[in-house]
């Protein structure tokens, strides 16, 4: 009898009885394939905001299953990676069971979990929105009808505002979850703030006190500091002729910081305006700093000499600069004033030549 009491006691005043601990996710892994020898399991880490490696699994052996687990606390990102390098990412919901098949590929067969494809949702509403626009964009640059191009930019910024509606209401019925949590960081907190507040406050609801509730407000507080009227946060990065570019250093004019790609047609349709402005505009001391998203320094480079872009340009290969000021689209930039303050985002061609106007 007294051994029961001492048990009972342990539970109430430890975690050490198993009765006490939350729900576990268990990950089942079935391997049909002779090539698949290992799988890395990494994890998302909601206060590093980024995945971080939580287990591997080795010397695995065909038309076996293994199982490994971990405690759910709160809706979470997955990613899985084979030996053979093919991968895919998930979001678990809730406790349970998660069975893995591995041949070919991975395939995911669970109630709790989803595949994480919100690039593929934005794909298909690309195609649906955009398809025939991009076609009529790419004729009329290529005969530089600028009239036409005038004509598809209004109607552009027109069907624009569907899409993004069309995307935010994609996320807004997955509900606070990992997988919406997931497809947010397709949007651009510059663009796009009072959808990411109307998804924090359902977060806040649901999950108060969760890593995804405290990550989305980390984000939305640190887009604040790029606000019209903040000082833009300093960076440094080396020219396409390897000469360093501090930012820092072009106080006393305005700036315009432009970021953009290759790809980007409505980026491509803008650097000829820019052009002008940056050859012709006098009265003002003006700079433009270029910087690519582009992988290919090849396809960039033969992009600037294409549009005959002048200005300092930096290729972010690896998006450093595009995410620390939290972007996720293009075009996106951001005009500076004497003392480095941020007086406009997301300007036009034609409405930085009606500022620079009134600087004169």
């Amino acid at each position: 009898m007294r051994t029961i009491k001492i048990l009972v006691l342990i539970c109430i005043f430890s975690n050490g009885c198993r009765s006490q601990q939350g729900p576990e996710i268990t990950f089942s892994f079935e391997v049909k394939s002779e090539e698949i020898t290992s799988v890395t399991i990494s994890k998302y880490n909601y206060d590093l905001e980024k995945m971080v490696e939580w287990k591997s699994l080795d010397n695995l052996i065909p038309q076996k299953t293994y199982q490994t687990t971990d405690e759910f606390l709160e809706p979470s990102i997955y990613a899985l990676k084979l030996n053979t390098g093919k991968g895919i990412k998930i979001a678990v919901e809730q406790g349970g069971m998660v069975h893995i098949k591995m041949e070919d590929g991975i395939k995911l067969e669970s109630k709790i979990a989803s595949n994480l494809d919100f690039n593929k949702s934005i794909e298909n509403l690309n195609n649906q929105f955009f398809a025939g626009m991009i076609q009529d964009f790419d004729k009329a640059m290529k005969e530089n009808n600028q009239q036409r191009i005038a004509e598809l930019e209004k109607e552009k910024d027109k069907v624009l505002l569907q899409f993004i509606g069309s995307m935010e209401n994609l996320v807004r019925q997955m509900g606070p979850s990992a997988k919406a949590y997931d497809a947010l960081g397709y949007f651009d907190l510059n663009k796009n703030s009072d959808f990411f507040e109307e998804m924090m406050t359902r977060f806040e609801a649901e999950y108060p006190s969760s890593g995804m509730s405290k990550s989305l407000k980390a984000r939305i507080n640190k887009a604040a500091q790029l606000a019209i009227g903040s000082k833009m946060t300093n960076f440094k990065a080396t020219n396409k002729e390897g000469v360093l570019v501090n930012l820092s250093d072009y106080g006393g004019g305005y700036v315009l910081v432009d970021f953009w790609a290759s790809w980007c047609r409505p980026c491509r349709v803008e650097n000829p305006k820019l052009l002008e402005l940056y050859k012709n505009f006098e009265g003002v001391k003006f700079e433009i700093i270029g910087i690519s998203i582009d992988s290919d320094r090849g396809v960039w480079e033969k992009a600037i000499q294409k549009d005959g872009i002048v200005w300092n340009q930096i290729l972010d290969k690896d998006q450093t600069i595009y995410k620390q000021y939290l972007l996720s689209s293009l075009p996106a930039n951001f005009l500076l004033d004497q003392e480095g303050r941020i007086i406009a985002k997301n300007i036009t061609a034609e409405e930085l030549k009606t500022k620079l106007e009134t600087f004169e």
